[in-house]
């Protein structure tokens, strides 16, 4: 009997903080990933970021699989145009016998001598262009991929190749090659693409999705020099990160990361623009693409296998509810409590709680919610705030926290950002400085000028 894989638990609110999906988003996660060639490859790209995978070997599975086309410089052999009159050719005909497709032919025929040749031409242009996507495949696979040290292109070899190299198709090559498909030619294509081999060319349609995406990915993974996490067996929290950068930025700083179930909370401080939610979204990316089985941009990472991962980073009100930020915070940290507190393993980042209330509130709130978070070790936690005197009460009173940090450094009158994990609480106090340096006292009248 399998054993029932358990869905990924994330929500819309996590994926937005990420910035995961958007295929028209140009800064987007998805459309990073998406170098797909094919409308099919595009939607699995979407099915996969919506549903990252919880089984460890599923993971390693596809890590394998992309991990075997990355470094051999591989495209996907088909170009769009044929690749889709193919696709729109075998779902859109469904499988027919011999006689039935007979008696379509004639009645194409038959419109097209009486003038009506739209349908008849449309049919012979998706067969034409599908010929063509086919006997390319059959090229790549019989010659490019010859000797292609790939376990999973030895395996789509394998099982298609004796389907690409079928003398029909080999003699398709010269037919088309004589000025066009006859009406007698093209019913006998029709029967090769519609007949005993439909659903093999199904089969062949939805593994061509997977390759297109897997290889676009392999493209990104050596470009970019990414990374495939090592993914470690058992329960136990853990999350390792060496050089883990935002995948968005150009000039990217990598940073270092260790969680696991002896300090499982991470205590983030640092002054305004420092990097302390661009390196927590770095988590959360990295973490989330991990259980997706892709590549991540750092250059180690470990980690088990999670249930899931809740972030509250750029929580916004909710105006047609009449909830303010402050409640919508304590509704947002309510039900990720809900989900900790039913003993799921999660990954939970939040970026300054309760900053929607006043200063002693957001204290003790949030020393309240670090103090709480410690006692569920399966889980891993990242909490920013500007409090930095919550983290002193809890340096005090609390046991499996880090405390790290970004720094900003004063370089003369002016601010300068290492975006650099150290350890340790802050203790920058710039934001005056800042104020002063862009001249706001200055836009204001004077005392004087008001009472003038």
């Amino acid at each position: 009997m399998n054993k029932e894989v358990k869905s990924f638990c994330t929500d819309k609110q996590t994926m937005d903080d990420l910035n995961l999906l958007g295929k028209y988003k140009a800064d987007s996660v998805f459309s990073l990933f998406n170098r797909t060639k094919t409308k099919g490859g595009e939607q699995l790209l979407e099915q996969y970021f919506q549903h990252p995978l919880t089984d460890a070997r599923a993971i390693e599975e596809r890590q394998r699989s992309i991990g075997s086309l990355a470094g051999k410089g591989l495209f996907f052999p088909v170009e769009e145009k044929e690749f889709g009159a193919l696709e729109q050719y075998i779902t859109s005909f469904a499988p027919v016998s011999k006689a039935r497709l007979f008696t379509e032919v004639l009645k194409r025929r038959s419109k097209a001598i009486a003038g009506m040749k739209e349908e008849q031409e449309h049919v012979n242009a998706l067969v034409t262009d599908s010929l063509k996507a086919l006997l390319k495949l059959r090229d790549w696979f019989r010659g490019t991929l010859a000797g292609i040290d790939s376990g999973y292109l030895q395996n789509l070899t394998r099982r298609y190749l004796p389907l690409l190299q079928n003398r029909l198709l080999e003699q398709s090559d010269k037919d088309m090659g004589a000025g066009g498909l006859s009406v007698l030619q093209l019913g006998k294509y029709e029967s090769f693409l519609r007949g005993a081999h439909h659903e093999l060319f199904l089969e062949l349609l939805r593994d061509c999705y997977e390759l297109d995406l897997f290889l676009g990915i392999a493209q990104l993974a050596d470009e970019k020099n990414y990374c495939f996490p090592l993914i470690s067996q058992g329960r136990q929290a853990l999350l390792k990160l060496r050089g883990a950068y935002h995948p968005g930025l150009k000039k990217a700083i990598g940073n270092d990361l260790q969680l696991d179930a002896r300090q499982n909370l991470l205590f983030l401080t640092g002054a305004n623009m420092a990097g302390k939610s661009t390196f927590m979204k770095t988590i959360g990316i990295c973490f989330y693409l991990s259980h997706m089985g892709f590549p991540v941009p750092a250059r180690e990472m470990e980690t088990t296998v999670y249930d899931g991962f809740y972030s509250s980073i750029n929580l916004p009100d909710n105006i047609s509810k009449g909830y303010s930020h402050f409640y919508a915070e304590v509704l947002r940290v309510k039900d990720v409590a809900v989900e900790v507190a039913a003993g799921k393993k999660l990954l939970i980042i939040f970026d300054e709680l309760f900053k929607g209330t006043n200063v002693k509130d957001a204290f003790d709130a949030t020393s309240g919610v670090a103090k709480a978070m410690l006692g569920y070790r399966q889980s891993l936690f990242v909490l920013s705030t500007h409090i930095v005197e919550v983290g002193s009460l809890l340096q005090q009173e609390a046991v499996g926290i880090q405390y790290k940090y970004m720094p900003s450094l004063l370089d003369g009158n002016a601010t300068r950002y290492t975006y650099t994990l150290q350890e340790g609480i802050s203790d920058d106090r710039h934001g005056m400085m800042i104020i002063r340096q862009e001249g706001i006292f200055d836009l204001f009248p004077s005392k004087k000028l008001c009472n003038s």
